[in-house]
Formats: C-alpha cells, structure tokens, sequence
C-alpha cells in the first residue's frame, strides 16, 4: 500500500509539471539534452516508466534498467557510429533495490575507469543521514530522496552536466584529457637540449600563469582553485592559447611551450 501511495505521487508531480501546449523542438535547452544519454535504474516499473517519460520529454535520450547489474551490461556493450554515446552523461539510481544496492552500483561505477567520471545521483524512499553518508563515501555527486519534484531532478542533471562538460574542457573526451596529461608529464621530462625557437606571440600573465599550470599536469578544475576563479575562465583562457599557438590539444601546448622557452622541461 505505501508503494502504491508513492507511485501515485511520482506520477501526479510528473503530471503537473507536462504542459502539451509546448513546443519542445523550439527549446533550445531540449535540443541541447538531446545530445545526451541519461541511464535510470530502479527495481519500481513505475518509478521507471515516469521518471523516464519525464527526462524522455525534457529532453534527454534515457535507458531504463530494473537492476544494476543491467545497467553495467548496459554501459559496457560497444556502440556503433550513430548510435548512444559510448558512456551515458549521467546515472541515476535508487539506493534500496534487490541484489546490487545503489551504494554497490556506485562503488562498482567508481571502480570502473570508463564510468569513474560520470555524475550518479541516488534516489531513495527515506531520507536517512546514514544513507546519505554511505552514498557519499561510495562516490555518488547527488542525493535526492523519493517522493521529489521532477523539476529538481531535471535541475541536478543539467548542473551536473555542465559541470562534467567544464571539467572536460571544450571538445575533449575524458580518454583525451587522460592521454593529453601522459603526454604532456613525458615531455616535461625531456632534457631540454633542443634549441629554443623564436616566436613573436605575446601572452599575458594570466595566461602565463595558466600556461605553467597546464604544463605542471593540472587540470582545468586544479588550476582554476590554485587561482581563485571558476572554471569556465579557466576553459576561455586556454583556449585563447589554443588560438594564438595554433595549437588543438594540451601536448601540442606544452610542446609549443617547450620550443618557444615560456616553460623548461623539469
């Protein structure tokens, strides 16, 4: 009785938040989910198919699994061009489910070097503290307790997109990032004895400063604490390297840096 009480609820605040009038391909914020894959996993068919349509109709391309062993084998199978992306922008997971609890899915997704980086927001019927902490120590980034209001968790998937997207910089894959940082930690190793190349590029302090930060393996979120600013200054200025470098990717930066004397290999 108290699950079909909370069914009832979910799809009563879903309900309220439709509107049919709306033209979702007019949105620009519908057309910017679009591009991303969202996976949900709850042991509720209900909880399923509303919270679903819900992220469906907002926007998001979303897959549904009633346990968590189905949302690894899910995450894992190859994509073909064309096809989903091959790791989803988020997961959200209910905590109390049968075999793999939420906290076990989320140690095993922190566990797994594909999926370590994506955003898990847990669900759950109660709001226990002790819940909550266990979440948290397992690597969840959010927790939002059932019933909730759709819009808020619409609202903590936006956020943690945006956030992931900032972290990985404009155009680049967390696989690029990784490999950028190897190669940029071997180039600084080397011994320096190349010949320092003329170049008549002016950078400014700030981008100086970033420059020697990017070249120290820092990524954008460490190098905009070590400076005090948010992250997205951090991206503009970066880029603006990439640009008066001719420059596309960290490795091709430091090297540039390298050449040019604005850094020496340690």
């Amino acid at each position: 009785m108290q699950s079909c009480r909370r069914r009832q609820r979910v799809n009563l605040q879903l309900a309220s938040n439709s509107n049919a009038d709306d033209d979702p391909i007019q949105d620009p914020k519908f057309m910017e989910r679009s591009k991303y894959w969202i996976v949900l996993v709850d042991d509720e068919e209900a909880i399923r198919l509303s919270v679903g349509d819900f992220l469906y109709d907002s926007g998001y391309q979303v897959t549904a699994c009633a346990d968590a062993d189905a949302l690894l084998e899910v995450c894992q199978k190859p994509r073909k061009p064309g096809e989903l992306p091959a790791t989803p922008a988020a997961i959200i997971s209910d905590v109390r489910m049968p075999g793999k609890d939420g906290i076990e899915l989320t140690a095993c997704i922190r566990a797994d070097q594909r999926l370590q980086r994506v955003p898990v927001i847990l669900l759950t019927a109660k709001a226990m503290t002790q819940d909550r902490i266990a979440g948290y120590r397992a690597g969840a980034d959010f927790y939002l307790p059932k019933p909730f209001n759709p819009d808020e968790l619409l609202s903590i998937l936006d956020n943690a997109i945006l956030r992931r997207k900032q972290m990985q910089g404009d155009g680049g894959s967390l696989v690029d990032l990784q490999e950028d940082m190897a190669n940029i930690k071997q180039l600084m190793k080397q011994n320096g004895a190349n010949l320092v190349k003329k170049t008549n590029v002016y950078l400014t302090p700030m981008e100086r400063e970033v420059l020697d930060l990017l070249c120290k393996g820092f990524t954008n979120q460490e190098i905009a604490t070590e400076r005090g600013v948010n992250v997205a200054g951090v991206i503009r200025t970066i880029q603006r390297l990439f640009s008066k470098t001719v420059s596309q990717t960290r490795t091709e930066l430091v090297r540039w840096a390298i050449q040019t004397g604005y850094v020496a290999p340690r």
